[in-house]
Formats: C-alpha cells, sequence, structure tokens
C-alpha cells in the first residue's frame, strides 16, 4: 500500500500540478521561487495542519473571481438557491487535494473506509480534501452589514473590509468560515454522442480523522536553527528551531522515560532515583531551614491556614539533558576531555539533529518504547503508510554528507524489524515508507537516480491558466527505462555536476575554451546574465543534441553555442560558402536547425536560430561569416572564431603566424579563412584556453571581444532571462 500521487489546485503558484511519488524516495529540485517549498508546505497543511492555510495561499488567479463574488452579495443578498451556487463557486476557487493511494486486494480492511463500492478488488483509491465555506450566510451576512457600515464613510478613507478578499484575510474570519471537508473520489464515464465519454466525478463525505489512520506525516521544515535558545521566536507553520540537548529531551520523553508504564528493567533505576529523591529532599531542607525561618519572620505562613514552604527534590533523566553542557563531544572515550555542544560546527549539529528527527519519526510511526503508551492513538492500529517531508537537507551540511544522506536517510527511516524490506514477496514489509525531499543542492542528486526526480518548472501565464505558474515534470518518465541517449546524459550529468536542474537557463559548450572563456565575456559584456543563475556545460558537439528530450522536458531557456565543423569527403577542411561543403555536426544536423551543408547554415536568418519545443525557448549559435578589410571570413571552430574578433589585438598581433596572415590576407596570396584554420590546426587547444586566460588575469586592462555568434546568442538569452519592465 502506497500513496500514488497527490494532484493539488489553487495553491499559491502550484495552480494545478501533479506530484507522482515514487515508492520510496522522490526528490523535488528547480530553480528558485519554482515552488518546491510550497508544495511542501501545501502537503503539510492538507495533511497535518488543517487550519494554517491563509487567504493568501489561494492562487492570485483566483482573487479576483472571489472578489466578484463578494460584489454580487452587496449588490443583491442571494436567495437559498443563489447561496448554493455561490457557495460552489467559492469552494471551486479554494485550495483541494486529491490523494490517490494504491492497495492491493489483501489490504482491503485497511482501506474499508475510502473504499467508494464492494465491488472493488485492489488497485487504485483516491481521496479528495477541500476548504469549503461553512455556515456560508452567516459569512455572506456578516460580510454584507460591514459593507454597508463601511459605505456609509464614502471614499474619505479606506475601510476595512474593501471587499470580500479583505474581509477574508484580517483577523480569524477565513478560519472561522473556511473549513477543512474530506470525500471519497471515485469517477464514473458517461456515455455521450461525442466520440470520448464524459468522466464525471463521485464524491461521498468521509470523516477527517480517516486519513490520519491511514497516513502518518511527519515533517522536518528547512527553518530549523541550531545553537539558538529555546524560546526563539519561531517563523513559519512548523519550524524547526531547537538545540540538540532539547531534541534529545523530547526524544526521552516519547520514547524511553521510564516514568510512563513501567518495565520490568525500569522498576531497579526508578527505585534508585527514588532514594537519590530522598535524600537530596533531605538535604535541600536542611539548606534552607534558615532562609525559611526568616521567612516565618516576615509573618509567613502566619495564621489562616497558610501552607508552610516545604522544599522536596525531583529527579528524572531529562534533567539531566536539561542544559546546554547534557551533550558534549568527545574525540577519545579513554580521554578525559570534550568539548560542549555549542563548540561543534553546524554541520555536524545538522547532522545530527536531522539522524535524531528521523529517529523519532519512525519510532513513534512504530509506537516503539514509552510512545506505545503515551501516542494519543495508542490503542489504534499503526498506520500503513509513512510520509516524511523533509526540506533542503543541505542546509549547513558539508558537500560529501549531503552526497549521501538521501539513501541513508530512507535506511534510517526502514531500521526497524518490522519495516526491512525481505527479499520474498510473501514476507514483505506491512507498512510503507516514502520519503520526498525538497533540495537546492547539487550534491544531494549526484547520488540518487535521476528517476525520482520532480522537475518544478516554471511558466508563464497562458490561454489556460491566467498567471504565472509550476508545472512538475516527472523525471522517470525519461529515465525509468532511459534510451542510449539519455544513458549518455545521466552518467555526463553525475560527471559533470547536477546544477542543469536548478539554473534559469542553460548554456552548452563545445570544449574548454568557450567553458573558459565564455564566463569572461558574460562578466564584461552581459552584467544581466551574471545577475541570473546559469548553468553551463561542456559537451562535445557530437553528443549536445542527446540532451534535447531532458531539456525539453525541463523547459529551461537553453543556449548551445556550436561549431559550423566544416568537412569535405577528404576530412576536415577550412569553411568557404560555394565549396559543396557539410557539417560533422550532430547537433545542427539532428537538433536544430536540422541541415547539414555548410551554405545553407550559412545563410541561415537570425531569427530561425531561434526555436520552441514544448515552451522550451533554444537558441543555436555557431559561426557565421565576419567582415574583416572589407570581405566575409569563416571560421570552423570558436578558436579561430575568437582570434578573428580580435584580430588587431596586441596579444595575436605578437604571434608571427598570425602576422603572416594578415599579410597574406592583404596580399590575396591566403585566404585569412584557411590561415586561421591551419593556424589552430597546429595549437594544443587547451594550452590556447589557458594562455588566453591567463593574459586576461595579467592585466585588468586586457579584453576580448567575444565573437559574433556568442555575442549573438549571449544577448539573446540576456534578453530571455532579464524580466520585462
Amino acid at each position: 500500500m502506497k500513496i500514488t500521487s497527490f494532484v493539488l489546485k489553487n495553491y499559491r503558484r502550484l495552480a494545478k500540478v501533479t506530484l507522482v511519488l515514487d515508492d520510496k524516495k522522490t526528490i523535488l529540485v528547480g530553480a528558485n521561487n519554482s515552488g518546491k517549498t510550497s508544495c511542501i508546505g501545501a502537503l503539510h497543511t492538507f495533511l497535518k495542519s488543517q487550519d494554517s492555510l491563509k487567504f493568501r495561499d489561494i492562487s492570485k488567479r483566483n482573487w479576483k473571481q472571489i472578489q466578484r463574488l463578494g460584489e454580487q452579495v452587496e449588490h443583491q443578498f442571494p436567495n437559498s438557491e443563489e447561496i448554493d451556487n455561490l457557495s460552489s463557486a467559492l469552494t471551486s476557487l479554494l485550495p483541494s487535494l486529491d490523494i490517490e493511494i494504491t492497495a492491493e486486494a489483501s489490504e482491503a480492511y485497511k482501506v474499508r473506509d475510502i473504499l467508494p463500492d464492494l465491488e472493488w478488488c485492489g488497485g487504485t483509491l483516491s481521496v479528495r480534501i477541500t476548504y469549503e465555506a461553512v455556515d456560508i450566510i452567516k459569512l455572506f451576512r456578516e460580510f454584507a452589514d460591514m459593507r454597508v457600515v463601511v459605505s456609509q464613510h464614502g471614499d474619505e478613507a479606506s475601510l476595512w473590509p474593501k471587499n470580500l478578499n479583505d474581509f477574508l484575510e484580517k483577523g480569524r474570519n477565513f478560519s472561522k468560515y473556511i473549513k477543512q471537508k474530506h470525500h471519497i473520489l471515485s469517477k464514473e464515464a458517461e456515455p455521450t454522442a461525442e466520440t470520448e465519454p464524459v468522466t464525471r466525478e463521485i464524491l461521498q463525505p468521509l470523516k477527517s480523522d480517516i486519513l490520519k489512520k491511514l497516513i502518518r506525516v511527519d515533517v522536518i521544515s528547512e527553518q530549523r536553527g541550531l545553537g539558538v535558545e529555546d524560546n526563539t521566536n519561531q517563523k513559519g507553520p512548523y519550524s524547526e528551531k531547537q538545540q540538540l540537548n532539547k531534541l534529545l529531551r523530547e526524544y526521552y520523553e516519547r520514547i524511553l522515560n521510564p516514568d510512563d508504564f513501567p518495565e520490568a528493567d525500569d522498576l531497579k533505576v526508578l527505585g534508585q532515583q527514588q532514594k537519590l529523591e530522598k535524600d537530596f529532599t533531605d538535604r535541600l531542607n536542611t539548606q534552607f531551614k534558615a532562609p525559611l525561618k526568616e521567612l516565618e519572620e516576615m509573618g509567613y505562613p502566619g495564621i489562616g491556614g497558610n501552607p508552610a514552604v516545604e522544599i522536596s527534590a525531583k529527579i528524572s533523566g531529562t534533567d539531566a539533558l536539561q542544559k546546554p553542557s547534557s551533550v558534549r563531544y568527545r574525540f577519545d572515550s579513554s580521554d578525559e576531555e570534550y568539548i560542549p555542544e555549542s563548540y561543534l560546527g553546524l554541520g555536524y549539529q545538522n547532522l545530527i539533529y536531522l539522524t535524531f528527527r528521523l529517529l523519532e519519526f519512525r519510532d513513534k510511526w512504530m509506537r516503539k518504547g514509552k510512545s506505545a503508551s503515551t501516542e494519543n492513538n495508542a490503542d489504534e492500529k499503526i498506520e500503513p503508510i509513512h510520509l516524511v517531508l523533509l526540506e533542503e537537507p543541505e542546509v549547513n551540511l558539508h558537500a560529501q554528507v549531503q552526497r549521501v544522506f538521501v539513501s541513508k536517510a530512507y535506511t534510517t527511516l526502514r531500521n526497524h524489524a518490522d519495516l526491512r524490506d525481505s527479499k520474498t514477496e510473501v514476507d514483505k514489509p506491512e507498512y510503507q515508507t516514502q520519503l520526498v525531499i525538497s533540495t537546492h543542492s547539487s550534491h544531494i542528486i549526484d547520488n540518487i537516480d535521476f528517476k525520482d526526480l520532480r522537475y518544478f518548472r516554471r511558466n508563464s501565464a497562458d490561454e489556460s491558466i491566467a498567471m504565472d505558474h509550476t508545472s512538475i515534470s516527472n523525471m522517470s518518465e525519461l529515465f525509468a527505462k532511459p534510451k542510449e541517449e539519455l544513458q549518455f546524459v545521466r552518467k555526463h550529468l553525475k560527471l559533470t555536476h547536477c546544477d542543469i536542474f536548478f539554473a534559469d537557463g542553460v548554456i552548452f559548450v563545445e570544449g574548454q575554451a568557450e567553458r573558459l572563456l565564455v564566463p569572461e565575456f558574460i562578466a564584461k559584456n552581459f552584467p544581466g546574465l551574471s545577475k541570473r543563475y546559469v548553468s553551463m556545460l561542456e559537451v562535445n558537439g557530437a553528443h549536445t543534441h542527446k540532451y534535447r528530450d531532458l531539456i525539453e522536458k525541463l523547459g529551461v531557456i537553453t543556449l548551445v553555442l556550436t561549431d559550423l565543423d566544416s568537412v569535405v569527403e577528404q576530412g576536415k577542411c577550412f569553411p568557404q560558402k560555394g565549396a559543396n561543403q557539410k557539417t560533422n555536426n550532430d547537433t545542427l544536423k539532428k537538433w536544430h536547425p536540422k541541415k547539414d551543408t555548410v551554405d545553407e547554415l550559412v545563410d541561415l536568418p537570425k531569427e530561425k536560430h531561434v526555436k520552441e519545443y514544448q515552451g522550451a525557448p533554444l537558441y543555436i549559435a555557431y559561426q557565421k561569416p565576419t567582415q574583416y578589410l572589407g570581405k566575409d571570413i569563416l571560421s570552423r571552430t570558436f578558436e579561430d572564431a575568437l582570434i578573428l574578433a580580435n584580430f588587431e589585438n596586441e596579444y595575436f598581433q605578437k604571434k608571427t603566424r598570425l602576422k603572416d596572415a594578415k599579410t597574406a590576407h592583404e596580399n590575396e596570396s591566403k585566404t585569412l579563412s584557411e590561415s586561421l584554420y591551419d593556424y589552430v590546426q597546429s595549437l594544443n587547444k587547451g594550452s590556447f584556453a589557458f594562455d588566453c586566460l591567463f593574459h586576461l588575469a595579467d592585466n585588468e586592462e586586457n579584453s576580448f571581444n567575444p565573437p559574433e555568434y556568442i555575442s549573438d546568442g549571449l544577448t539573446w538569452l540576456e534578453k530571455q532571462l532579464l524580466p520585462a519592465l
């Protein structure tokens, strides 16, 4: 039994998204402000903290429509039929969550409360959680009456409530009138005259506590802080701020405390504890005898039956964990020296903290230790599904720890006799753990299977959703059974770093020279790009096109800087028009513009370099003719294009062969295209790139002009990534 998917509607920029869950781990990735945190927050709100929903959590696209509902009520208070219509309209604008659960027929006893009918024989089951207005007549009446009062003051001041949105947002009106409701969701196909049948949704009321019996939800938010006082002001609905000693105290209280329902092994400890308490009480009363005598001189206890003051010591295991010094670190078990908790680096503190939280989640779920007797639902069966939501575990964690954390986290959550996976189907565990992690760390996804990734793709407003919104791309559709090209992509990304999943834009370059020098061009000529998160990947032109499926799935803005790579039957050659040359570049032949002759590529208009695949803007840039001394010069690769763009630069004119090339071009004994081609063929391209970089680093005044095709590509990318004014 497991959660298959969530369908979330009308929540912030998540206007309508489907999050498909993996059986074990699901990793949420995407650029900043793409909706990952909102998704975790929504699941927490719907499944664990239903009263934490606020008006501003409703998708912005629905605010105007809610406001118009209020205007209808103001204009003329609705009758009973109109009230029902307005209530349905309001519900359709509020956030909702559909949960799809898959169970086997043998698990029918677990899911009997959410079965849509008695004919179910295993498969999917759905529950819909909605927010709906309760006592809607009272809601509208109170709003309308308040608006009457406001209208009497005219337009002299802006008074509350300005509209229905304002009425619901302020005070406690939203939580007062908008409540969560649960429904069993089933679908029925209705035959129509059309070719495709219409699907009708059927909702049956469901008690809200039923879902809690099926799914246990635990959350670790990104708003956790270590090394701070316990009384630190908390931020957000599920802040995690606390010290390690507090965390250990809570674990002791909930799981280990012998005071709660003592077992045989606890009795000896409790006897020793009670003797210590008596001895300590006697000693304290002796010590406080004189001060208490002085209290009597002040007139207390006096007359009237006032109780006398006496001190009684109470000792418990949590006392040992109360002070910061209760948690300390020792380098050697035989060494007397130790360091206090606050002296350890935040990275290790965070790792210990996360581990103990996961231990606590697992042990409370499994009713381990004292939690079996102290849990509110101790008499109820263990929930079949444990959903753990973890936000940005990378905070303060070293990169090496991040790489292994995800796999270790899931192992920790399953490290229990009743949870460990069996090698046989018959003995497989009865309970399912599903871990959902949101992250901005490329180190974390270095060590996982890409099929577990869910990419949060930012989209602009369109005809269906009139607001900037997010869609979720399921990477398992690409990487569960990847074809040959994607197998290369997966291996290449593992080797080169996976920040493509967090970037605003992507630049593919062909070689080391571009990878080293394009950032210099951006820093000096395209400052707008420096303000955006741009991922740069070095991929040979023979392989760049293999990224096409991934780029289209991500929908990320992409610039490809590639080479013309002219060839004839005999092999490589310097490029020239009208010579029946072709390109050897698979990106140009197989991705875009899907042309293979040099003449076609050279004559391609600039606007044809742009292509949009499934909402993914793409620009392919390669060498085009450049004017020098009144003649068109063609370059074959980045190196000769760079030299040509900076041919008069002193750095290049100091090189004898290039000076000779200029002379040959002027007296027309040899074309500059051919001279530059011959020169580049003799170079070690790696050494060439580093020599150029050292020249730029030697003096801040030193600079190179980017080749025109690169300048055109970066100009396009900058326009795509800068916000429209």
